[in-house]
C-alpha cells in the first residue's frame, strides 16, 4: 500500500483552474516518485496566481486538460490505488478537485478517502509559529521551491512519513485517528 500526496496549483481565484498537478508516492517511509505535469486551465490566468506560482499563460498554451493529463499519466489508478490521498491544506486541494471533476464531467474519478498534513502537523508540532507548507519544509530541514506542485507534494509526503516516525505508527489512516482528525470522502 501507498500513500498519494498531491498538490495543484491555480490559475485564477477559482480553484476549478487547475494549472499544475504534483504527486509524490510515499511507500514503506520512502518517496518512490515525484512528478509534476503542467495543466491547460482553460481559463485566464490572474496576475497575482502568476507571482505566486509563476506558471503563465504560455506555458500552457500546449498542455493536456485536466482529464487529458489524468489519463495519460495513470493518475486514476494511482488514485484509486492509494490507502489515502494527502495534500497540505487538503480543503484547498480537494475542492479544486472536487470543482473541477464536476467542470469536465469526470465522474471516472475512482472514490477515495483523503486525509490533510496541515491538521495533523498543528496536532503534533504545536509548539511551531505556524504550519504552512515552507514552515514545514525548513522545520524538517528540507530546502524546496514553494508553489511548485510537484515540490510541494514532495514535501507533504516527506511530512507525512515525519509524523508517522514521530508517533511510532505504520498507517497514516491511524495517524489520523491517533490525532484526532477528521478524513474526508471524494466519491461520484
Amino acid at each position: 500500500m501507498y500513500t498519494l500526496a498531491i498538490d495543484f496549483e491555480t490559475a485564477n481565484r477559482n480553484s476549478r483552474s487547475i494549472c499544475a498537478f504534483g504527486w509524490s508516492v510515499l511507500s514503506n517511509g520512502r518517496v518512490t516518485e515525484s512528478k509534476q505535469v503542467l495543466i491547460n486551465p482553460e481559463e485566464n490566468f490572474d496576475a497575482g496566481n502568476i507571482r505566486v506560482h509563476g506558471i503563465r499563460p504560455s506555458d500552457v498554451f500546449d498542455a493536456p486538460t485536466l482529464p487529458e493529463a489524468m489519463e495519460a499519466h495513470g493518475l486514476y489508478d494511482l488514485i484509486a490505488g492509494a490507502q489515502l490521498v494527502v495534500a497540505h491544506n487538503a480543503s484547498f486541494d480537494m475542492g479544486a478537485l472536487q470543482k473541477a471533476i464536476q467542470k469536465y464531467d469526470m465522474y471516472q474519478m475512482p472514490a477515495f478517502t483523503y486525509g490533510c498534513t496541515v491538521k495533523l502537523s498543528r496536532k503534533l508540532y504545536p509548539w511551531l509559529p505556524n504550519h504552512r507548507l515552507n514552515t514545514m519544509a525548513e522545520f524538517l530541514n528540507v530546502s524546496f521551491q514553494h508553489h511548485d506542485a510537484k515540490e510541494d507534494a514532495y514535501v507533504c509526503a516527506l511530512l507525512l512519513n515525519d509524523m508517522l516516525e514521530r508517533t511510532n505508527l505504520q498507517d497514516p489512516v491511524t495517524l489520523h485517528t491517533f490525532c484526532g482528525v477528521r478524513m474526508g470522502q471524494v466519491a461520484y
